[in-house]
């Protein structure tokens, strides 16, 4: 299960970065600022979302927890586009240099949901710890799962879902996989 766990939250993750061109171009165009913005952006929520997740892991039972985060990642991808909105209308925006507006409008439209999708890692590999004596063995096969999750959402992404898509489609479909995925989680929990 916790494999199952990373390799959707891999996905989404993935699937969601490459999206982010996308959701932000009529605000803020696409060029070198903008993807360097969503990189960073995504990998500094992942990075604080690992941190906050990590610590989540060692207070609550895995699989109640996994249920919540999967949850809250659903209605933060869901978020996207409000807050999309949300930074494109914002007058304290508009009045920044152009790379730091970039980065601002990315922060507030992506931060939140990749530090929710985040979490999801090490929660999952404290379920794994805890069902396979072999620590190294149950991390690694986490991290490939994950990996994994990331790779498949990447071409995914790129080949069929963005060409063939549009964008609330597309965040719908993410949102809705993962509170799907959240309330599996909350019924195995249940047993």
């Amino acid at each position: 299960m916790a494999n199952a766990a990373v390799f959707v939250s891999g996905a989404c993750i993935m699937i969601v970065e490459l999206l982010a061109g996308r959701v932000i171009s009529r605000h803020v165009g696409q060029s070198l600022y903008t993807w360097t913005a969503i990189i960073g952006v995504v990998l500094a929520g992942i990075l604080a979302g690992n941190y906050a997740g990590g610590m989540l892991a060692d207070r609550r039972p895995p699989r109640r927890l996994l249920a919540l985060l999967f949850l809250l990642a659903a209605a933060g991808c869901f978020a996207v586009r409000g807050l999309n909105d949300l930074a494109g209308h914002w007058s304290l925006l508009r009045g920044q240099a152009w790379p730091a507006r970039i980065v601002l409008h990315v922060l507030i439209t992506f931060l939140l949901p990749a530090l929710l999708l985040g979490t999801i890692g090490p929660v999952a590999a404290r379920m794994a710890v805890g069902a396979d004596p072999r620590t190294g063995r149950a991390v690694g096969d986490v991290y490939a799962w994950g990996s994994l999750g990331a790779i498949l959402g990447t071409f995914l992404a790129g080949f069929v879902l963005i060409p063939s898509f549009g964008v609330t489609a597309i965040v719908g479909g993410v949102s809705g996989l993962l509170a799907v995925t959240g309330l599996l989680y909350a019924a195995a929990s249940l047993h």
